[in-house]
């Protein structure tokens, strides 16, 4: 992180007066007035202008030749195999990659672009189909069960294009990875939106949103963080990055989520507030108390040469969802620079 380059945000983020009277109105775009409610007290909390002011000096060199190449090929290649990826997600993913995980070789940063941009698309269509889930499943786990989709020929070949970079335990357990959020797809379809139906959700969660496969991704950006050769990082660190990330991703996600509807109604912090009985701010500060201190943990495991590198991975992180248009922010903070502007 470089204290010395410009922030992002142009002035301290209006406050929860100044949303409200948008002409836009970005809280009259939540349908359910209940969760309309939860949302307008989290954001009067202060806490999201928080998280904003946290990342404002976060600006690492990206590789813009990197990301246009990767969002030509990519588009190009999902077009061979005849899979639908919208092309935001494309250019989305492939900044995202860049910011957090910088990979000097470019046909490894393509790889890897390549694993997470269909992985992204995979999540966003196996969250809201669960037959397409079980057929992800299939495909790739039964022996006698082939490649029979577009979709699922796909997840073959972009681990197949990554295999060459990998040291193959390594490869092995990051597929495992892979499978293991498919399980949390599956686990999550069964949710209630009262929350009645009795499903654990922090287990769920520790599956679900591909967080252990996106964590160790990180391998990938320098020697001092391979996982073949410092497997007992990896090991001690893992619990608390995949923590990171889920509980980060929730608290940065909510709103977005509250547009949708449904999503809201299943995530984690609500149905914990629905469960526990406790007002759904509550929820929200329990939360993000747990990512920043998953964050520190992190930190605390990591040796001097491995800091940086992991430092930029979860700030990027949070910056990324804050100022990317897939999380819909521009609709609270009109003012707020997206990086894929």
């Amino acid at each position: 992180m470089n204290p010395t380059v410009r922030s992002p945000v142009g002035h301290p983020p209006p406050g929860i007066d100044t949303l409200r009277y948008r002409p836009h109105g970005a809280l009259a775009a939540i349908p359910d007035p209940r969760h309309r409610a939860m949302v307008a007290e989290v954001l009067g909390s202060g806490l999201v202008d928080g998280l904003i002011a946290a990342t404002a000096a976060f600006d690492p060199p990206v590789n813009g030749t990197q990301c246009r190449t990767a969002v030509e090929v990519l588009t190009a290649e999902f077009a061979a195999f005849g899979v639908e990826v919208p092309a935001a997600t494309i250019r989305h993913i492939t900044r995202m990659r860049a910011v957090m995980v910088p990979i000097a070789d470019d046909a490894l940063a393509l790889a890897v672009d390549r694993i997470w941009v269909f992985t992204t698309r995979t999540d966003d269509v196996c969250c809201h189909d669960r037959g397409e889930a079980a057929a992800v499943m299939r495909a790739g786990l039964l022996p006698d069960a082939p490649p029979s989709s577009p979709v699922t020929r796909y997840i073959r070949h972009m681990f197949d294009e990554v295999a060459p970079f990998c040291e193959p335990t390594f490869l092995a357990v990051w597929k495992n990875f892979f499978y293991n959020a498919i399980t949390g797809v599956l686990l999550e379809a069964e949710f209630d939106p009262g929350a009645s139906d009795g499903i654990d959700s922090d287990f769920a969660r520790t599956f679900n949103g591909f967080s252990q496969f996106w964590f160790t991704s990180l391998q990938f950006t320098a020697p001092c963080l391979r996982a073949d050769t410092h497997r007992a990082f990896w090991s001690a660190a893992l619990s608390s990055g995949v923590a990171f990330l889920n509980d980060v991703n929730d608290v940065v996600s909510f709103y977005k989520e509250a547009v949708h509807g449904a999503d809201f109604a299943t995530g984690r912090i609500h149905r914990r507030a629905v469960t526990e009985g406790i007002p759904y701010l509550a929820a929200y500060r329990r939360v993000l108390a747990g990512g920043r201190a998953a964050h520190r943990r992190v930190l605390d495991l990591a040796t001097e040469e491995q800091r940086p590198h992991l430092d930029r991975y979860l700030t990027g992180f949070t910056h990324w969802q804050l100022h990317c248009r897939r999380y819909r922010w521009q609709d609270v903070y009109p003012d707020l620079t997206m990086i894929d502007a």
